[in-house]
């Protein structure tokens, strides 16, 4: 798929690929692994130098993260996303935690140990100018990095936030002052949110489910009566986002987008409103698929297998779409588009892909 015209102007300053949830082997996860790896393989060639970062936007290990006891079987979920790495020796991983991660809902002490497992083992994979598990400390952030000369990604540990542990962290409102402070400091900077949990998603997890779902009936009420804190409807969830977005508000600074996984497809979806990132972003089918629809403000929709690139040039931040359409086990381009957070104009809007 060609850039629409007026999109890659200037040369190339960095890229920022997003996979999401890609922590379980399936056809698809090795479908997506594959075209990344190549890729990664292209950019290394044509844009060698060019600051390139992987973010993997957690569940990286299913379905009760790191486990010492398993950790043939673990390791090896970890090991083949970093295996996407090696045909591009400049590039570096990030890998956030995702509720997975944070051991599906066990007590404090086990979740917290998954996480510190995961972080041990990526030491073990590759050497942290490779790759680096962010938030690195098991608390909520905001950790940064810059990706180039003008982007900046801001990593955020959202199941931090919907679990509140008790330990060294601090507390919520701490990283929501935190998160203020971030913003202002880098007005300068096209910033990149990324965490494991969306602000706005077309898929499950928003509520967005019919009663004839693939899945038990009891998962489809749950959902709607927001049982869950995993999901939208929730009242921790509605807080978390809540001071989100008093936090990017009282910053004076709105951030290009918010780049997620959770639910298990791809979306783009524009964001209205000075306290609300330009973009969600929804990266969450690295390994599964699950079904979703338009929201107020969707310019893309699939449920299926892919991943999504930033590209950051002088005057635009183009985005694509890479995913399998159909029966066609390929990863290939299926939409891209501009990104620019004070125009409602950019991103026009592309038919809803159905489910593979």
């Amino acid at each position: 798929m060609e850039a629409p015209a007026g999109v890659a102007e200037g040369p190339l300053r960095s890229s920022v690929y997003l996979v999401g949830d890609a922590g379980e082997d399936s056809p698809g996860r090795e479908a997506v692994l594959g075209h990344l790896y190549a890729d990664l393989s292209r950019m290394e060639r044509e844009h060698a130098g060019v600051p390139v970062v992987v973010v993997f936007l957690g569940d990286n290990i299913y379905d009760v993260g790191a486990r010492e006891a398993f950790k043939d079987e673990d390791f090896a979920h970890l090991a083949a996303q970093v295996g996407a790495l090696e045909s591009s020796p400049g590039a570096h991983a990030v890998f956030l935690p995702g509720n997975h991660d944070w051991a599906k809902g066990a007590e404090d002490g086990r979740a917290l140990e998954a996480v510190r497992i995961q972080r041990e083992w990526l030491g073990e994979l590759v050497g942290e100018s490779r790759a680096s598990f962010r938030p690195g400390d098991g608390c909520a952030g905001p950790e940064a990095m810059d990706v180039g000369p003008d982007a900046r990604l801001v990593f955020i540990d959202t199941e931090w936030l919907l679990r509140r542990p008790v330990g060294p962290c601090g507390t919520a409102e701490d990283f929501y002052h935190a998160l203020e402070a971030e913003l202002a400091a880098h007005a300068d900077r096209r910033i990149i949110l990324a965490a494991h949990h969306p602000m706005a998603t077309g898929g499950p997890h928003g509520g967005n489910i019919g009663a004839f779902h693939r899945g038990p009936l009891v998962y489809y009420l749950a959902v709607k009566a927001g049982l869950s804190v995993q999901d939208l409807a929730s009242g921790r969830y509605a807080d978390m986002l809540e001071g989100i977005r008093r936090a990017i508000l009282e910053s004076g600074v709105r951030p290009l987008a918010f780049a997620a996984g959770h639910d298990h497809s791809l979306q783009v979806i524009r964001m209205e409103g000075r306290e609300n990132p330009g973009f969600q972003l929804v990266s969450g089918s690295g390994s599964k698929t699950s079904e979703v629809d338009r929201v107020e403000g969707t310019r893309y929709a699939a449920g299926t297998h892919g991943y999504m690139r930033l590209d950051f040039r002088p005057a635009r931040t183009h985005l694509t779409v890479f995913a399998q359409v159909g029966e066609d086990p390929s990863v290939r381009p299926v939409f891209a588009c501009t990104l620019e957070s004070e125009q409602a104009s950019s991103c026009p809007e592309a038919p809803l892909v159905a489910e593979r």
